[in-house]
């Protein structure tokens, strides 16, 4: 289905162990501010499609958001936080 690329999740460390459970390569980022890192990793293992973290994906500056968004390059899904603060 994905062509033998890999699958990625990435957010906080919670987030990103319960998603390589599933088989998802983790990338563990505390902070949107590291997306340049992220991207990097992204394109060199030439990623088929990102789990992120909705919390996390939301913080990243809007004008990068939007750019990631509508690419058809990478497709980013989002999933509810694994924060229990956030989710009351």
């Amino acid at each position: 289905m994905n062509g033998g690329r890999p699958a990625f999740a990435v957010g906080s460390q919670v987030f990103v162990d319960l998603w390589a459970l599933m088989g998802f390569v983790p990338i563990p980022s505390e902070s949107p501010e590291d997306i340049s890192g992220v991207l990097s990793i992204l394109s060199r293992e030439k990623a088929a499609f990102i789990v992120a973290e909705e919390s996390w994906f939301s913080r990243i500056a809007e004008p990068v958001r939007k750019r990631l968004e509508k690419s058809g390059e990478l497709v980013w899904i989002e999933f509810p936080s694994c924060d229990s603060a956030e989710m009351r």
